[in-house]
């Protein structure tokens, strides 16, 4: 499995258009492909007709016991799936920064996807922030993928 933060501290670059985009393009090509949604704007989310609903986001793994797993869902395109996001991440950043391990929780929190060999592709939607989620986003990710807007 393969990680990927789409990550840039600015916004309007097209992270979550790349992010989205890139993911269709791969599960096309028969990967089996996760968007972690990690902005509390939720844009990856909506972009697939998705609303927040309570405890559906990855908040709840991050702070506390929960299984990433539970919080999958698939999209309407073949071998392509997200976890949400909603505006309880916005906390979160204060409760990680709290934790011992608040620069792997991330990590600790895709163990099971490594375990389980579901996914080929996993595509993690930063939010446009040099946080606590950007962090472990790029502290959890064997790749780094960053969008840069074309001006002249």
């Amino acid at each position: 499995m393969k990680i990927v933060a789409i990550a840039n501290q600015k916004g309007g670059v097209g992270k979550t258009t790349t992010a989205v985009n890139l993911g269709a393009a791969l599960a096309e090509k028969h990967h089996r492909t996760l968007i972690i949604d990690l902005d509390p704007q939720a844009n990856a989310t909506s972009s697939f007709g998705l609303q927040a609903v309570e405890q559906t986001s990855l908040y709840e793994p991050l702070i506390g016991d929960a299984s990433i797993i539970e919080r999958i869902f698939p999209t309407e395109r073949d071998a392509l799936f997200i976890v949400p996001s909603d505006l309880d991440l916005a906390g979160a950043e204060v409760e990680i920064a709290r934790m011992p391990s608040h620069l792997t929780r991330l990590s600790e929190t895709l163990k099971p996807l490594h375990a389980d060999e579901t996914f080929d592709f996993v595509l993690l939607d930063c939010p446009p922030s040099l946080g606590i989620l950007m962090s472990n986003a790029l502290a959890a990710a064997d790749e780094l993928l960053t969008p840069i807007q074309c001006e002249y």
